[in-house]
């Protein structure tokens, strides 16, 4: 079978246009400055665990009840615990985009002990669940009193979520993507 026969076999299969997918990952990697040659990877290698994986993606942005800046604390909270500089720049220019004040998020960067308590609280537990720490029942209360059940349930599929990319990159050995931090939001 030749590498056409086999894409269309594919996309009959998927219903994923795989040339479309990977136009789609190349934009997203120009307008974030971010190495998508992981995803690229699991599209080549098989279309329908890169659909789960997309599929896994909306975890990660899910918010309704969440304010935005603790949303963004999360997931960038997360990719630090992750130890992933590209995941976690990213996340900062996301955020930037989406109107999260600079400021606040240097203070989660550089002195996150200065943050408001709420987003404190957010860093604090999305750090401990990476890091597999005992739970803190006083400060899991602040965040559903700040929060709300809604939001805690938020917060922890956004933790979940976030984990996806820097662990897709591991198993796929590409976690030489995943270099240090290099601050530019």
């Amino acid at each position: 079978m030749t590498q056409t026969e086999t894409t269309a076999q594919t996309e009959a299969q998927t219903g994923l246009d795989v040339a479309q997918a990977r136009v789609q990952l190349e934009s997203f990697g120009a307008a974030y400055q971010y190495d998508v040659g992981y995803m690229k990877t699991m599209l080549d290698g098989s279309p329908g665990a890169f659909q789960a994986f997309v599929a896994g993606q909306a975890m990660s942005a899910y918010r309704k009840a969440l304010p935005l800046d603790a949303h963004y604390v999360a997931r960038i909270a997360t990719m630090q615990g992750e130890d992933c500089g590209p995941c976690t720049q990213l996340n900062l220019r996301m955020a930037v985009e989406e109107g999260v004040d600079r400021e606040m998020l240097r203070a989660l960067l550089d002195a996150p002990s200065g943050l408001p308590e709420p987003l404190r609280d957010v860093a604090d537990h999305c750090r401990a669940v990476v890091e597999g720490g005992l739970d803190d029942p006083e400060r899991a209360a602040r965040l559903r009193w700040n929060y709300g059940e809604e939001g805690f349930a938020e917060l922890a599929v956004c933790i979940a979520g976030s984990r996806i990319y820097p662990t897709a990159k591991r198993a796929l050995l590409e976690a030489g993507t995943c270099e240090r931090l290099t601050v530019d939001f």
